[in-house]
């Protein structure tokens, strides 16, 4: 005779995810979270892909989607219009759009000192903007722009200077190849690849023309703060989380990085990954917890981009960025 067991329709709800959670590859309480970087991979974005890889987000309930990206303007107008959740973006730029109503705001700081500077050969025997005057300046239109033109403008280089546009990806290529006299980028970025090509570069810091804004920062738009501010503070103490991670072990954070792009250089990315850890706690910084953001920094940030014509009007700072979700503070 057989037997027929019979179940209450409620019981094999929980006996089918008890099935669910035993099968490999399901994850159960996962947040899908998705973030897109400023640019292409490189060094310095492997500790994203590093917390992937060490079950840092996924402790934390976060299953992250990182997405590479095209500029940090692009980045912004992504996260603010919903099309990605977060997002690492350059202050400056962030600042520029937020001031133009973009529906955005700075959560966290990343790479708190900014990098932007003019990238030169040595050879070029260059002691000051100054000697730039005719120079070819290899740009590309996008996230640091309103940083350019106020470097411009505030080193008297304005309309004594040849732009030309460069994708973002050709631009050391254009100066290897002697297209362009210097280039405009992050130097902790370009300073390796050069010298790994056998090129000896100088720089010239946006700080020393007295462009100092914050670097790339973690942003979300305002609709994420509103809707789900937990997630928010989660991705904040993440990032800092995978960052802390990532400097005990770079080279480790390499290996995830080249898991996804076999075909960047070690050699090259690298360097660039333990240079951008130089970026992470600049002087106005000591003292507060990893994240934190100035509001003298960003105060002096907006007076900058207004008088060099990155923002039409000033505005409380507070539209810009938020520390509220930064541990410690």
């Amino acid at each position: 005779m057989t037997m027929r067991m019979r179940f209450k329709p409620g019981l094999w709800a929980v006996i089918a995810a008890i099935v669910g959670w035993l099968q490999p590859g399901v994850s159960w309480g996962q947040e899908k979270v998705t973030l897109r970087l400023d640019w292409v991979n490189s060094g310095y974005h492997a500790i994203w892909y590093y917390g992937i890889d060490k079950g840092i987000f996924k402790s934390e309930g976060v299953d992250l989607e990182v997405l590479e990206g095209r500029g940090s303007a692009t980045t912004a107008q992504t996260v603010a219009n919903g099309s990605v959740m977060f997002g690492t973006a350059d202050g400056g730029a962030s600042i520029s759009l937020i001031s133009q109503g973009l529906p955005l705001k700075i959560v966290a700081g990343y790479l708190r000192q900014s990098p932007v500077a003019i990238i030169f050969p040595k050879k070029n025997n260059w002691k000051s903007f100054a000697d730039m005057k005719g120079a070819r300046i290899g740009f590309s239109p996008g996230g640091t722009s309103p940083l350019f033109n106020a470097m411009l403008k505030s080193t008297g280089l304005e309309g004594n200077v040849q732009v030309i546009n460069v994708e973002g990806n050709a631009k050391p290529a254009a100066l290897l190849e002697g297209r362009v006299d210097c280039i405009e980028s992050f130097d902790f970025l370009q300073v390796p690849l050069f010298e790994a090509n056998g090129l000896a570069v100088s720089t010239f810091p946006y700080a020393q023309a007295g462009i100092n804004v914050p670097g790339l920062s973690l942003v979300t738009a305002n609709s994420m703060i509103e809707k789900n501010p937990a997630l928010v503070r989660k991705m904040v103490g993440l990032m800092v989380k995978t960052i802390d991670a990532a400097r005990r072990d770079p080279e480790g954070a390499i290996d995830s990085l080249m898991k996804r792009a076999p075909a960047l250089k070690r050699e090259i990315v690298t360097p660039v990954l333990k240079l951008s850890f130089n970026l992470l706690d600049p002087d106005w910084s000591k003292g507060r917890p990893p994240g934190w953001m100035s509001p003298a920094v960003i105060e002096k940030s907006q007076d900058i981009l207004l008088q060099y014509g990155g923002i039409k009007e000033k505005r409380p700072i507070e539209v810009y960025f938020t520390n509220q979700f930064v541990s410690g503070t």
